[in-house]
């Protein structure tokens, strides 16, 4: 019996745009002349779903999962593959591979539904409500897509009166990259964000922090001191011993001693307003020599010029304190 061959085709090149509309999609280019490498976009999500419809059905379903008091049913391979997490918690090297019931700890029943529920479809239900409980545990088992998914989500609904708050969320929870994205977005909305409720809420270390930086969106250094001395004097009973430290990132030198004195004298702690008054008697001091004064510049150049986001006022630094002089399209700030 003689073999049979396939009829001959016509050849032709192909391109993604000839057969994405089919829902195939070329996974490489031709490898040869009646050869082509495809790749289907549904494929993935037809086998997610069905296993998804199997852990409803708890078919084939080899470990129960105990979470605050209630059991999933899932498959070991399917959360193995989705997370490091899962992957040593089934190896062969911990206790739990073998058991058929394990245990997890720290999360929420109602919390860890919606994540095996990602786990299972890929889509996930995000809320202001379950935002920060979502990205905890997510973070916990190592679901890295689901903390990315709330980053994106916590990045969509930062304002001025919430971001501290958030940024001392993440802080907490070492989630670095959103982490300097509230950062960024604190700094270019410092002005707004220094007149909120938050802001009086930030630790000492985490003003410090924030006031030392260049990326402030400011208008003139005073309204960095006057932020400092508002945190103060929010609490002035449990702040003022906090007030050389908070003050240390004024960039002094580009402020009016006159304007600063005036400010003292409305302190109505007396304390605090003898501690601001020798405070600022000593950089006055080191001003009127002119040996200090370099010797000051030399030590802390970067206090001696603005900020690097701040408006650019043209400033002409002949003594420690700086004089504004008028640049040929903005406004100078009005010395009190």
């Amino acid at each position: 019996m003689s073999s049979l061959s396939p009829p001959r085709l016509p050849l032709a090149s192909t391109s993604i745009s000839e057969y994405s509309g089919c829902g195939y999609i070329p996974a490489a280019t031709v490898q040869s002349a009646e050869q082509t490498l495809f790749g289907s976009d549904r494929y993935a999500r037809l086998i997610l779903a069905q296993m998804n419809k199997m852990r409803l059905r708890a078919d084939f379903c080899d470990v129960g999962l105990r979470v605050d008091g209630r059991v999933f049913r899932v498959h070991r391979l399917v959360l193995a593959a989705s997370s490091p997490y899962f992957t040593a918690l089934f190896s062969g090297r911990m206790s739990e591979a073998d058991k058929e019931e394990v245990q997890i700890l720290g999360v929420e029943a109602k919390v860890f539904e919606v994540l095996v529920e990602f786990i299972y479809t890929g889509t996930i239900n995000v809320s202001v409500e379950n935002v920060q409980e979502l990205i905890v545990a997510a973070d916990m088992l190592q679901l890295s897509e689901v903390v990315s998914i709330c980053g994106e989500f916590l990045k969509g609904h930062l304002d001025p009166s919430n971001c501290v708050g958030i940024y001392q969320f993440l802080e907490q929870i070492a989630c670095v990259d959103m982490l300097e994205f509230t950062e960024d977005y604190i700094h270019v909305h410092f002005l707004e964000v220094c007149v909120s409720d938050e802001f009086w809420g930030l630790s000492k270390d985490q003003l410090v922090k924030l006031l030392r930086s260049e990326e402030l969106r400011i208008e003139d250094e005073y309204q960095v001191f006057t932020a400092a001395m508002d945190w103060v004097l929010q609490d002035v009973a449990r702040k003022k011993k906090y007030v050389v430290e908070v003050l240390d990132p004024v960039r002094f030198p580009l402020l009016s001693p006159q304007r600063l004195f005036k400010y003292i004298e409305g302190i109505s702690d007396f304390s605090l307003r003898v501690a601001l008054q020798t405070l600022l008697r000593e950089y006055t001091e080191v001003s009127k020599s002119p040996k200090e004064n370099k010797m000051y510049s030399l030590l802390q150049p970067a206090k001696m010029r603005p900020r690097r986001k701040a408006r650019k006022y043209l400033y002409a630094i002949g003594s420690f304190f700086t004089q504004y002089i008028t640049p040929m399209h903005i406004n100078p700030p009005k010395i009190m």
